[in-house]
């Protein structure tokens, strides 16, 4: 399955949508995502199955302005080589809100979100920005939850470029013990870390099965 929470256009609030032939169907049910995953993936199957059969909104995907798929309440452990770091909550955006002005370095690769005893059940993009001092400044996920189901082979390819010049690649083992089954119910693993980039740079983003996305630094996508 894969779902996404985005910002409607008949109200203005976030609203989750399971994915459906390139379209977002908009959930009947209330609530977000998070509780969705709670309940587990028989709870998750049904709702998706109401969205497709009885969405209240259909929108074409590439028209649906994206927010994170899910809000951390806690703080998110990210891991990029020997580094580890945990990022606030309220440094989580989605892939359709601003990049910060400040931001500099762009690490990639995948967050993982966790239900019961911490197994994953879904996955994401993550992009963590970093300013010109290495400091994290914002983690953005999505724009697409994909349930571990999906994913065929067991690891992802990550790729960016800037105007079509490759500056990075890498590749992430979703069996990898930490990000399988590690700290935090939503933690990221990441594996590129582009070099610095400039303010109006477009950075483009592809995560294997996980989806692609294209930012501007400083400014709305």
């Amino acid at each position: 399955m894969r779902w996404v929470t985005y910002l409607s256009p008949s109200g203005g609030g976030a609203r989750v949508g399971a994915l459906d032939d390139g379209d977002v169907m908009g959930s009947p049910d209330g609530g977000d995502l998070g509780r969705l995953l709670e309940g587990g993936p028989a709870v998750l199957e049904a709702a998706h199955d109401r969205a497709v059969a009885h969405a209240i909104e259909i929108i074409v995907e590439p028209e649906a302005r994206m927010c994170a798929p899910v809000a951390p309440t806690a703080l998110v452990p990210v891991r990029m080589g020997d580094r580890e770091l945990e990022i606030h909550p309220e440094l989580v955006r989605g892939v359709d809100d601003i990049v910060l002005s400040e931001a500099r370095t762009a690490c990639v690769g995948v967050a993982a979100l966790t239900v019961g005893q911490g197994e994953a059940l879904a996955y994401t993009p993550a992009c963590l920005w970093l300013d010109g001092a290495g400091d994290a400044v914002q983690l953005m996920l999505g724009p697409v939850l994909t349930t571990a189901d999906e994913i065929v082979g067991g690891a992802v390819e990550t790729f960016t470029s800037v105007e079509e010049k490759e500056n990075g690649r890498g590749r992430i083992d979703l069996e990898d013990e930490w990000l399988a089954r590690g700290p935090g119910r939503v933690r990221a693993l990441l594996s590129v870390v582009t070099p610095t980039l400039e303010a109006d740079d477009e950075l483009f983003v592809d995560v294997g099965e996980l989806g692609t996305f294209e930012v501007r630094v400083g400014s709305q996508v």
